[in-house]
């Protein structure tokens, strides 16, 4: 009993209640403390749900070696640099980034996209004077896929890498269809390492659908990229054709020691890319020689009265370096009459157009001549390959990633090399026509 009278001088009710309370404040802090303890455990963090998340792709940047100081501005130049900045996000929405996504559990950025090409196609060949006959008119439906696996990561130090892996399926051609790999390149920072074009290269076509019918010029690389100010960018590169599909359009030599070496230099500003590149590369033989190759390219994108156009011409020289000269094009006919130890000299030169006569309607055009001479040491005679190639289409764009056409082209081909057979076709006139269609995702 918790009191200190005697239990005869009390009320019966009395005593009860006295024993009863201490045992109720017992159990009240029990409940109490019951309850209170969980929120003294360490509790488990409740984790989101986690989504893909959307992106874009940033290729590694490098600040140039000679950056200019932005100047201050001020009052009205600070508006007119306002609006400066509006034009450049006006120019950057004309050119969005390629966009992907980020999947859960990872930081790096993934795209996938891809063309797909259709359509129906009439050629008709004329055979040169004292060539072999001509092959029959032929009407084909070429289909070609492009897919491109593009990647970005940014490292803890900030560097970032990308990777890119593309791939063009064809339609069959004589029962075969070899898929070509048009790029697999890891970018660490201003490097660059794997299969990609030729940074010799300059004007590629993209406007015209031949483009995507025939393989890409690609090459093994190394090269290192960097920008000497906002506006001039240098390139250095080592580059094997044979590990590419070059090897597929034009001669590549075996036996050889080292790497084609290309240097290159551009300049983007405003309307303007001025692109002008050298090349050196061995031809094995006794004696071993070095080929080189030279090329200036210039663009100029405008608009005048409400249109868009631009203007595009390249001409380029080499000695001793046939597969740096011409198209795809011309690459491909030139591939199945030279042989790689030939001593060969000349020239190609391009010029190519576009108007924009509408938002969804365009039209492109372009003029090509390849010359080139090859001095046939067996029997001394002086031997000349000539391809002058015209092509023009018009383009329908209704709504963005479809775009369907017509396009037409003519080529005229001279090749004179005594002692060298001549496949049907390749010397003469050709014509070619095709309707087509393109989806992009």
């Amino acid at each position: 009993m918790a009191c200190g009278s005697e239990p005869g001088g009390e009320d019966i009710g009395a005593a009860l209640w006295r024993a009863a309370l201490p045992v109720g404040l017992c159990l009240a802090l029990l409940s109490q403390t019951a309850l209170a303890a969980p929120a003294r455990l360490p509790s488990r963090p409740v984790q989101a749900p986690s989504f893909a998340r959307a992106c874009t792709i940033a290729l590694p940047e490098t600040p140039p070696l000679f950056a200019s100081e932005p100047a201050a501005t001020s009052g009205d130049d600070a508006d007119d640099s306002d609006d400066d900045s509006e034009d450049d996000d006006d120019d950057d929405d004309e050119d969005p980034p390629e966009r992907g996504l980020i999947l859960p559990g990872s930081a790096t950025c993934l795209s996938i996209s891809g063309t797909v090409s259709a359509g129906i196609q009439r050629d008709s060949f004329r055979a040169s004077r004292n060539g072999p006959p001509p092959p029959s008119n032929v009407t084909s439906f070429p289909v070609s896929a492009a897919f491109r696996i593009a990647t970005s990561h940014e490292l803890a130090s900030g560097l970032r890498i990308g990777t890119a892996f593309g791939f063009t399926l064809y339609s069959p051609v004589d029962g075969v269809s070899d898929p070509s790999i048009d790029e697999a390149t890891i970018l660490v920072g201003p490097w660059t390492f794997g299969l990609d074009t030729s940074r010799f290269a300059f004007w590629t076509g993209d406007e015209f659908i031949f483009s995507a019918r025939v393989p890409s010029r690609t090459v093994g690389i190394i090269a290192l990229e960097m920008p000497l100010t906002e506006s001039w960018t240098a390139t250095l590169a080592l580059e094997d054709p044979a590990l590419g599909n070059t090897s597929s359009t034009a001669p590549v030599a075996t036996g050889r020691r080292m790497p084609d070496a290309i240097g290159r230099l551009v300049y983007e500003q405003g309307g303007w890319t001025v692109h002008g590149a050298l090349a050196l590369r061995e031809i094995p033989g006794t004696p071993a020689r070095f080929g080189r190759a030279g090329i200036l390219g210039a663009t100029y994108e405008g608009e005048a009265f409400g249109h868009g156009w631009s203007l595009t011409a390249q001409l380029a020289g080499a000695i001793d370096g046939a597969p740096y000269l011409g198209s795809v094009l011309d690459a491909r006919i030139v591939n199945r009459v030279l042989l790689a130890s030939d001593a060969t000299r000349g020239f190609s030169t391009i010029v190519s157009s576009r108007f924009e006569w509408t938002d969804e309607l365009a039209s492109n055009a372009y003029l090509g001549r390849y010359w080139l001479a090859v001095p046939l040491l067996a029997n001394q005679i002086r031997g000349e390959i000539r391809i002058d190639r015209f092509a023009a289409n018009l383009v329908w764009t209704p709504v963005e990633g479809f775009k369907a056409g017509i396009e037409s082209s003519v080529a005229w081909a001279k090749i004179a090399l005594t002692g060298r057979e001549i496949a049907a076709g390749l010397a003469g006139r050709q014509i070619s026509t095709q309707v087509f269609i393109e989806r992009s995702f």
